[in-house]
């Protein structure tokens, strides 16, 4: 399957779309900072028979957002969730046409982007932590990723994977955000206190601090590199079809730190 162009590939494929821009609660806030996202939603943990989330543990697995907002009830027999899974099958499947329809998607919003008078940006992973160097095509007989393909587009992330951070220093269009899972806490702490801000998920108000660094409200708006490094990036535990227990560790009830 060689691709030609977003409709035949709709038709050939049955995804509709593979990004979407400022469509869901939390990047249809960028509106408010004259900014649009294209962000891409893709099925987590191994839901699609492949492993996009190579340092999850069990508690941020079942409490993932992949089943909140829009998707936190069982809508049309699963519609979203088995597009995000065809979405992510055929990333790995057939990388190339993934890609150059995501090239043709990203190059169609940021038109739109310019013509309104918007600032832009990309997220690659929204419930994924696959490495942005890992999606590329070939180019020419090249293989460039979507950092080399877009370098004047700011490009951001968030990640449990600590050598991902390598990258900072390799794309100047890339931005990170390192999360807590509840079991990662001496990386948090390395990269908080070595200018790498780090995302945290709390269940009742935020702290003014945390960790010994300030907290800020991650929750209104998603473009991180809006952000201090040093900080703690603050989210507010969102519901989603499962519950977390009280003895969770990753979600943070200040009181008890």
């Amino acid at each position: 399957m060689v691709y030609k162009n977003k409709t035949r590939a709709r038709k050939e494929t049955g995804i509709n779309y593979l990004g979407s821009v400022n469509l869901t609660t939390k990047h249809y806030k960028a509106y408010n900072y004259n900014e649009m996202t294209y962000s891409l939603y893709l099925s987590p943990a191994k839901m699609s028979g492949y492993e996009v989330c190579p340092m999850r543990t069990e508690e941020c697995t079942l409490l993932c957002l992949n089943e909140s907002g829009m998707n936190r009830m069982n809508m049309k027999n699963e519609m979203i969730t088995n597009s995000r899974i065809k979405k992510t099958k055929l990333f790995f499947e057939n990388r190339q046409y993934f890609m150059e329809w995501m090239m043709d998607e990203i190059k169609a919003a940021k038109k739109k982007s310019d013509k309104l008078g918007y600032k832009f940006s990309v997220r690659l992973n929204n419930t994924s932590d696959i490495s942005p160097e890992s999606f590329y095509m070939n180019v020419n007989g090249k293989k460039m990723n979507v950092l080399q393909l877009f370098p004047d587009i700011k490009f951001y992330d968030y990640t449990k994977v600590p050598n991902r951070v390598v990258l900072l220093d390799k794309y100047d269009n890339y931005d990170l955000t390192f999360s807590f899972s509840g079991s990662n806490l001496t990386d948090c702490i390395n990269m908080v206190n070595n200018g790498i801000r780090v995302a945290v998920v709390f269940n009742k108000e935020l702290p003014k601090t945390f960790w010994g660094k300030k907290v800020i409200d991650g929750d209104l708006y998603d473009m991180r590199y809006y952000d201090d490094k040093d900080v703690i990036v603050g989210l507010k535990y969102k519901v989603t079809r499962n519950r977390p227990s009280k003895e969770n560790s990753f979600v943070i009830d200040p009181s008890r730190w």
